[in-house]
């Protein structure tokens, strides 16, 4: 499919850099999102991977002015469309994004540099809110992304965000060989650490979040990834069903002293968290009832929830 896009296979099989995107919603900013990618693969050697649900495929109208595929999948996951991008891609490094994300000058660069390290296979960039973000755009930031804000006083992350990093492509097929499968981050990280690489900061590396979700987009997209969450905790760390569904109700408030906790460290005010209160805990418990679903139902990770 290739609705207003261009795509040479030839080409895009002689380039460096993938940038896989995985279609998340702000249709109407597509033409940003992708400009400002485009911007930032100046002087690079890239291709633009757009990954899409079967049914926002009308949603895409948009010229690249460097070479762009557009796949298309059933499954509205982001794990899921980052795997397909990533198993149609030819570059020996893989960056990965969202729509919900605008990216800065330089992006590719800067966060592609760590790469070049011995021993790193992976490297993350910064997250910023958008200048005009409303309060639940905030609200929302603040809660998946308050880790890696940034900021000079912000604490090193302890791990880094699939929603902007970057890979070296065999090392992700090296863990992940079924990886059209899903890329799972948190998986994928803990296997790529076990047979020695690096994962490292590329904090200049900046994407601005501004995803223009309605607040029950949000609710159903903190569920569905909360129920996930939820299975990986039965699955793959052995959490007993009964424990991973008596802690769901903790889970809110142990997030939000989280996020309070990193909001002291870089010296944010916490008057402006106070207003955003009531959407913060909407959003902090839809995570966590998915999460006690998830870990009743043991439901496959690569289902749409």
């Amino acid at each position: 499919m290739t609705h207003g896009l261009r795509w040479n296979p030839q080409v895009a099989a002689e380039r460096d850099i993938s940038v896989v995107v995985a279609f998340d919603g702000a249709a109407d900013r597509l033409h940003d999102r992708l400009g400002a990618i485009a911007r930032a693969c100046a002087g690079v050697s890239a291709e633009v991977i757009l990954v899409l649900p079967a049914d926002a495929r009308d949603d895409v109208a948009y010229l690249s002015t460097i070479p762009t595929q557009v796949i298309t999948t059933p499954s509205t996951l982001v794990p899921v469309l980052w795997g397909h991008g990533i198993a149609a891609a030819r570059g020996r490094i893989v960056a990965l994004t969202t729509t919900q994300f605008r990216v800065r000058d330089g992006w590719v660069r800067d966060l592609t540099a760590p790469l070049s390290q011995d021993g790193v296979v992976g490297a993350g960039g910064a997250m910023a809110l958008a200048p005009n973000a409303d309060a639940l755009t905030r609200a929302v930031f603040l809660i998946r992304y308050s880790e890696h804000m940034a900021s000079p006083g912000s604490p090193a992350p302890r791990d880094i965000a699939g929603d902007n990093a970057a890979y070296l492509r065999d090392a992700v097929l090296n863990v992940c060989p079924d990886v059209a499968n899903g890329f799972w981050e948190v998986d994928a990280h803990r296997l790529m650490r076990a047979k020695g690489g690096r994962i490292v900061q590329a904090p200049r590396a900046v994407a601005e979040f501004a995803p223009e979700l309605s607040l029950r987009e949000m609710m159903s997209n903190r569920f569905v990834h909360g129920s996930h969450f939820g299975a990986y905790r039965v699955r793959a760390l052995r959490w007993p069903r009964w424990r991973a569904v008596v802690v769901t109700p903790l889970v809110p408030f142990v997030l939000f002293g989280r996020i309070l906790g990193r909001l002291r460290r870089v010296g944010q005010p916490m008057t402006q968290t106070l207003t955003l209160l009531p959407a913060m805990f909407t959003l902090l418990f839809a995570w966590a009832a998915g999460e006690a679903r998830g870990a009743l139902s043991g439901m496959d990770r690569t289902s749409d929830g």
